[in-house]
């Protein structure tokens, strides 16, 4: 109740921070409204706005668009105080056309607020540097525009980072990574956009923008493949994992438990991102090569012979070879063959010892006996959160890595699994 309490306050004072700071740029530059090229005015609000509903997913709930370029252009053509204003109108719009729903509200007035303050803060950089609005020189002030965009892009990352970090109780560097890594190259593709179309403006008004709408919506639609693509694989592999769960009804819900908590450890093992994605696809997967394991095998109520355990110790191999065969996958091969090695070379299908097997694979080699320890198997009933940790605790150094059962143990002392904790 303590933590949530704390995070109840740490959200609101983020909004309240949100709000105060683009209330207090919407007066300041209010006058801008009674002194403004109108019909440019019209012209860029109704731009963002329609930027703004195509948004492509990324995620932890993240969005970007392509208007970052419309309000570089927006900056450079109107100047910032008008620009705060683009910003405010179309992204009002934009929530006005979601409906603002009760139990939502404050994420999207945060929303609005986050636009104004990055044109704000942008434009005033850009201006304060000597940028002209209406005037374009990229000899004489190349400074200013990459101040504008790196202004942009560190208050946009900045304060989405610090809103998704409490909104999801993590780290502010795995969210960093996780979420915006493939937002970066996106950014240097708009500016240039933002530019161009300030300059078309200028030198030809509004009907040039129509030529400029062509390479604005390819980049947004070639990042847009590249998310889905990402998400294609991912439901993928769900989906092959759930095929294995069906073949073993006592394991059910097993391979994605595992592989949440294997993540969980990734990250605080800290990870790179690429390491954890591969992590996540392993544990999702580790389990696949059980298709090629005779099904009364599978589902014996009671011990296994050892004639049978010999069967039942192929699954990593013949899974790893199945997956290896997906190029994104291949670094994922390896964990999965080798999640049932141990420390002492006591584990198969290789005999390995120490350092020779990969992290991710001890990763999920401790996931995997974690969760099978806290869970109800037909030959015994599930142990607590508490025996199943001390007995993990007891194979540190001898069958696991040290690091690994300790990672595990902050997880499970942060609560980010309750429902063991529920058992």
């Amino acid at each position: 109740m303590e933590k949530d309490g704390k995070f109840c306050v740490y959200s609101l004072f983020y909004v309240f921070f949100m709000i105060l700071c683009s209330i207090s740029l919407l007066l300041y530059s209010y006058e801008a409204l009674f002194s403004g090229n109108y019909q440019a005015f019209i012209t860029f609000t109704t731009l963002a706005f329609l930027s703004e509903i195509l948004p492509v997913q990324l995620p932890n709930d993240a969005e970007v668009t392509v208007g970052f370029a419309i309000f570089i252009g927006s900056i450079l053509v109107l100047g910032y105080k008008l620009s705060i204003w683009v910003a405010f109108l179309s992204m009002l719009l934009y929530e006005i056309k979601r409906k603002i729903i009760k139990h939502v509200f404050f994420k999207k007035i945060s929303n609005i607020a986050l636009y104004v303050i990055m044109v704000g803060s942008s434009g005033f950089v850009y201006e304060k540097l000597g940028g002209i609005p209406g005037y374009i020189n990229l000899y004489e002030d190349y400074y200013a525009f990459i101040a504008l965009i790196f202004t942009y892009f560190i208050v946009n990352i900045g304060l989405l980072s610090i809103g998704l970090t409490i909104l999801y109780k993590k780290p502010i560097g795995y969210i960093l990574k996780t979420t915006f890594s493939d937002t970066l190259p996106t950014y240097i593709a708009l500016a240039p956009l933002g530019i161009l179309l300030a300059v078309i403006y200028i030198n030809i008004g509004a009907l040039g923008l129509l030529l400029f709408l062509i390479p604005l919506l390819i980049a947004r639609h070639s990042f847009k493949l590249y998310m889905d693509m990402k998400k294609v694989y991912l439901e993928t592999i769900q989906a092959l994992a759930s095929a294995i769960e069906a073949k073993d009804p006592y394991t059910r819900g097993h391979s994605e438990q595992v592989a949440k908590l294997a993540v969980a450890i990734a990250e605080e093992l800290k990870m790179d991102n690429d390491l954890i994605s591969n992590v996540h696809y392993a544990a999702l997967l580790h389990d696949i090569g059980k298709i090629g394991i005779p099904e009364p095998i599978l589902n014996k109520p009671c011990k296994l012979s050892e004639e049978e355990f010999e069967k039942i110790k192929v699954h990593p191999e013949l899974g790893a070879n199945i997956v290896k065969k997906v190029d994104f996958l291949l670094q994922a091969s390896f964990f999965i063959r080798y999640h049932h090695e141990r420390l002492s070379g006591s584990g198969y299908p290789e005999g390995l010892k120490g350092e020779e097997i990969p992290l991710g694979a001890q990763i999920i080699a401790v996931a995997d006996v974690f969760d099978a320890l806290t869970t109800d198997r037909p030959y015994r009933k599930a142990m607590t959160v508490e025996e199943a940790l001390k007995e993990i605790e007891q194979a540190s150094g001898v069958d696991f890595r040290p690091d690994v059962v300790g990672a595990l143990k902050k997880v499970l002392e942060k609560e980010k699994f309750g429902e063991y904790v529920a058992r």
